[in-house]
């Protein structure tokens, strides 16, 4: 029984116990590994859902993607959800100051279920990501019966001026390891890492500097986590708005002052525009035929079948705004835009002819007395309508 309560700070381990510093590190670092193999799937279910009836039915479509995404998910999941319950059952053993496999048990359970949750519809998706969300609340506010009787450790003590500062921190305290964060910032990993860097940090500087007592360590770290706050919450998103508001304004600057030099430099201008977003179509399009009535393109059926649902929009969305540019140069007494053209722009299959793709807005729905937002917001996203080439 004794070595079942022995203080076991590993990632993954079912033996033993886990204060509650430890615990929150290490699932930090189970993020840092869980954003890893839930990445690809994450961004394919971002391409997939174009819709609320997607949005509503995200387990169908997990279950349609390509086998080798599922086999790198669900392995991975798998692997995530036993490091996790491996830290539930140690972090429950030190609040219950014993091993009770009951608890442990339901716990486990109850967490695993919602490790899966993608598999499931979305109210029980949702339920189930609350109740993740209260167990980890719970297992990391409740303080345990063993180690709540620990001796105070300063190093366990989180380091804002670590999280804040990162890599700059680490110069000023010789905290190398901290330097991760230059090619970790831009990614996923980014923020888990600043946690570690706050977690880990008056550990990293009391080892890596020599302080002469615990209360110099603890004032030069309160000056740095004001320095750092400061820079981060400040300074630093000043500067990285002045910096792209500068790059914007010169743009447009430059475009304006190029477009309002002549009417022909303009017309010039255009032309250039035009060509680039024909040049763009043509990847898509086979052919077009722009008549009064209708906007007719032509594309490949093998090559539409492969497109998701989000591509699909945005080559409707093309046509229309080559359709409006073409117009445009014809008729100079009216206007034409992507919006007023998207109507009569469609999609047809360049070998047998058959509509593939277009926009048809119901009339009921405006036209009624009752139409209200929310009746265009369906109306709107059931427009967008797109058929399977028979061959």
């Amino acid at each position: 029984m004794l070595d079942n309560l022995r203080l076991n700070t590993r990632l993954i381990g079912f033996d033993g116990i886990i204060g509650r510093w430890d615990f929150c590190l290490n699932f930090v670092y189970l993020c840092m590994i869980g954003v890893l193999f839930s990445l690809p799937a994450s961004g394919y279910m971002m391409s997939r859902i174009g819709n609320l009836t997607d949005f509503f039915s995200m387990n169908v479509v997990f279950w349609q993607a390509p086998w080798l995404l599922k086999i790198w998910v669900l392995p991975g999941t798998a692997f995530v959800l036993y490091i996790g319950i491996s830290l539930i059952v140690r972090r429950l053993n030190d609040i219950n100051g014993e091993v009770n496999n009951n608890i442990n048990t339901a716990v486990s359970v109850l967490y695993a279920l919602s490790a899966f949750r993608i598999l499931f519809p979305l109210w029980i998706y949702f339920l189930l990501e609350l109740a993740n969300f209260i167990i980890l609340i719970c297992l990391i506010v409740t303080k345990g019966k063993i180690t709540g009787k620990y001796p105070y450790d300063y190093r366990k003590e989180f380091n804002w001026g670590a999280f804040f500062g990162t890599w700059i921190w680490g110069l000023f305290n010789k905290s190398y390891k901290t330097l991760w964060m230059l090619l970790l910032w831009m990614t996923p990993w980014g923020f888990f890492y600043s946690l570690v860097c706050g977690f880990k940090g008056n550990e990293w500087a009391s080892k890596n500097r020599d302080w002469q007592n615990i209360e110099e360590f603890n004032n030069s770290q309160e000056m740095q986590t004001i320095v750092f706050a400061v820079l981060s919450i400040l300074v630093f998103p000043i500067v990285y708005t002045l910096i792209i508001a500068g790059i914007v304004g010169a743009l447009i600057f430059t475009v304006v002052d190029e477009t309002k030099t002549s009417p022909e430099h303009k017309s010039a201008t255009m032309e250039k525009l035009d060509s680039a977003l024909n040049s763009f179509g043509s990847l898509y399009f086979e052919s077009y035929d722009i008549t009064q009535n209708e906007n007719k393109f032509y594309v490949l059926p093998s090559d539409w079948s492969g497109y998701t649902f989000t591509e699909k929009k945005d080559i409707l969305d093309m046509a229309s705004s080559m359709s409006a540019s073409y117009r445009n140069k014809q008729d100079d007494d009216k206007y034409y835009s992507k919006t007023s053209e998207l109507n009569r722009t469609k999609i047809y299959s360049s070998e047998n002819g058959e509509l593939l793709g277009e926009f048809y807005m119901d009339e009921k729905v405006y036209s009624s007395e009752k139409f209200s937002l929310k009746d265009a917001l369906k109306a709107s996203m059931k427009a967008y309508k797109f058929y399977t080439p028979s061959k």
